[in-house]
């Protein structure tokens, strides 16, 4: 009888935690793939070179933007690959695009769960996973074709593989944790490193092994993690320029310009207020300069210093639960058992903390190109720390004295950051709330806050009841804003969460930024008229930059020139190289202008004025009449590919259509 007792028991204590898993896996996958094809975030850059590489393996292996493999995208090629296979699997769409990244935000939570449970329990683990499967931005980015998923999946799989050698001291483990950092480098380029400083440390004072054995072990990580590295990198600059795609976003069709330039100097070493200013012109020409940063500061941006992750609508994307991570982890922390060498749990919390603070000093330092997604970097380290800490906390209550006012607080003070967080979007964005949000959240928090300081000792279920409540009202916010994130209408722009009920003030301003990224139909009437007149040439039309490209290689599959790559600013073209192209009845049609005023200065014919002067004296202007779309679309605005264009006509002798 005491047997059968004892295996009942250990059935239904395994029960609970795979059914809450089930539960949070579940609400994940919902999260990241209801009505995805319809309103995930998809970049239609990206979405063009995923067609342009299931052409042909030369495309896809120097991961081409057009299917000529005229440029290049401006990011490495690993997580393109997996969209394009995808895509050949179940079909070109949204949907195919996007699923690679929606399963692996789903591992992501599972990877969390599995690394938090085996050192502090399943509680924690269930919790981390839960944390990390609502917050806004990793739901935003897992429903994008963005390559940060596959970034954040790949470095916790290096986790993973750390753990291991530290605890064993096995070089294997080692060695194959930096190849992961490599593979997650081949996926968002320097990004990846930001983990490498804590790895580092972690390894050299958590492993048991002799001094010279750890300084050899981790000699030879850097010699595989340079190797993993720039493979792709030093295959790509060893070909022959004329045999593989132009570098996008270079002067010099350097890859390694890439990695350096665009991809770690453009975007983190301070270069002042002139891009914001320029991107939020492109929203709202109209703007005084005040205004223009005001409109800035209201999607990513926020000044580079050490409160800038704090700024409301970055908060809004990760740190719903950030007092309950610091001060839990701290909690955490104390609450371990001191030892030297340090202990698992330590080692753990270090990990995270690290990772954290890593990527905390090089977001918060970052004085360049700057967007609210590169935060999801952050959230398997900020959930982490949240769902430990929550235990923490708990087992501190639990045990009475002064430590057990420290849940009570955390939760205060959780709630009252929350409403610092909603305050900055009542003005004007949100069409509801305004005036009873936010006492609401902390009026009901601190009710359940007061309810656990009355409570005694050995009450444990109503202390449980009463805990939950708090805890389950603090994840209403982020629950609501990844909710928010999936019933956003439309599919094209840089993936950022956001409220539900915004104001319609708010929603035109979401959808104008939409506009940035570019559109993901074209024009049927500019597809059509290219179509009918394309005859023996090798281009269907040479646009100013991919931005116009990518909808019209999305819709045909036929190469499109980007003369001047994503922004429209690479040397890829001379006048001599166009006049050939021409000459030799290679391309017909050139596109010139893009857009408003605001984004003619970012991505417009200006960049290239040399090429598009040549364009407008060589060629015949085509009345808009025969390829241009009489009415807006049913949003009100145009295809953006047609938006403050003039399409010319450059063959010799032709006549426009």
């Amino acid at each position: 009888m005491g047997s059968s007792r004892t295996v009942e028991g250990s059935t239904r204590s395994r029960f609970w935690p795979l059914l809450g898993l089930a539960v949070i896996v579940v609400l994940g996958l919902g999260l990241r793939s209801w009505r995805l094809g319809a309103s995930g975030f998809i970049t239609p850059y990206y979405m063009a070179g995923v067609r342009s590489m299931m052409v042909s393996w030369h495309n896809f292996f120097f991961n081409a933007f057009d299917p000529a493999g005229f440029v290049s995208i401006d990011k490495p090629p690993l997580a393109f690959w997996a969209q394009t296979l995808s895509a050949e699997l179940f079909g070109f769409s949204p949907s195919s695009i996007l699923l690679p990244q929606a399963l692996e935000g789903l591992a992501s939570v599972l990877v969390l769960y599995h690394l938090v449970r085996r050192v502090f329990g399943t509680a924690a683990g269930l919790f981390a996973a839960l944390f990390l499967t609502l917050t806004p931005i990793a739901v935003a980015v897992d429903r994008s074709n963005n390559t940060d998923t596959g970034l954040v999946f790949t470095l916790l799989l290096a986790a993973w593989a750390l753990t291991h050698a530290v605890e064993t001291g096995r070089c294997r483990f080692l060695l194959m944790s930096v190849a992961l950092v490599g593979i997650a480098f081949n996926i968002k380029m320097l990004v990846a490193f930001g983990v490498l400083p804590v790895f580092i440390v972690l390894y050299f004072v958590g492993t048991q092994i002799p001094l010279g054995r750890r300084i050899g072990h981790l000699a030879a990580a850097g010699i595989v993690l340079a190797v993993v590295s720039l493979s792709w990198t030093t295959v790509y600059e060893l070909t022959p320029p004329q045999n593989r795609p132009f570098v996008d976003s270079t002067n010099g069709n350097s890859m390694f310009e890439l990695v350096v330039g665009e991809n770690f100097i453009k975007r983190f070493v301070p270069r002042g207020d002139r891009s914001y200013r320029a991107s939020a012109a492109a929203v709202d020409p109209n703007a005084t300069p005040d205004q223009t940063t005001v409109r800035g500061l209201g999607r990513d941006y926020a000044p580079a210093g050490p409160l800038r992750l704090a700024a409301p609508h970055l908060a809004a994307q990760i740190g719903w639960l950030l007092p309950l991570a610091l001060i839990g982890g701290m909690a955490a922390w104390v609450n371990v058992r001191r030892s030297w060498p340090p202990g698992r749990e330590h080692l753990s919390l270090a990990l995270w903390a690290g990772w954290a603070l890593c990527y905390g000093i090089v977001f918060s330092a970052a004085g360049g190109l700057f967007h609210a997604y590169y935060l999801v970097t952050l959230a398997p380290a900020v959930s982490a720390l949240a769902g430990i800490g929550t235990v923490a906390l708990w087992w501190l209550y639990a045990a009475g004295g002064i430590m057990a006012l420290l849940a009570p607080i955390t939760l205060i003070a959780t709630a009252l950051w929350q409403g610092y967080i909603v305050e900055g979007y009542l003005a004007g964005s949100l069409a509801i709330g305004e005036k009873w949000l936010v006492p609401a959240l902390v009026g009901a928090t601190g009710l359940s806050t007061v309810g656990l300081l009355t409570l005694r000792r050995h009450q444990r279920v109503p202390a449980m009841v009463l805990g939950g409540l708090a805890l389950s009202i603090l994840l209403v916010m982020p629950a609501a804003w990844s909710v928010g994130t999936v019933l956003a209408k439309g599919n094209t722009g840089f993936p950022s969460a956001r409220a539900p009920f915004l104001s319609d003030a708010a929603e035109g301003q979401r959808r104008r930024w939409s506009l940035v990224a570019g559109a993901l139909g074209g024009d049927p009437k500019l597809l059509a008229f290219l179509q009918e007149n394309h005859q023996d040439e090798a281009y269907l039309l040479a646009a100013v930059n991919a931005r116009q490209a990518a909808p019209i290689i999305i819709a045909t599959g036929n190469p499109v020139i980007a003369l001047g790559g994503f922004n429209g600013r690479d040397p890829i073209l001379t006048i001599d190289g166009l006049a050939r192209l021409v000459e030799d009845r290679r391309v017909r049609f050139a596109l010139v202008g893009d857009g408003s005023p605001g984004l003619r200065r970012i991505f417009g014919e200006d960049n290239q004025k040399a090429l598009v002067d040549w364009i407008k004296v060589n060629g015949r202007l085509v009345d808009p009449i025969q390829w241009r779309t009489a009415m807006p679309g049913a949003d009100g605005r145009r295809a953006a590919e047609t938006t403050g264009t003039q399409l010319y006509d450059l063959r010799p002798g032709g006549d426009g259509g």
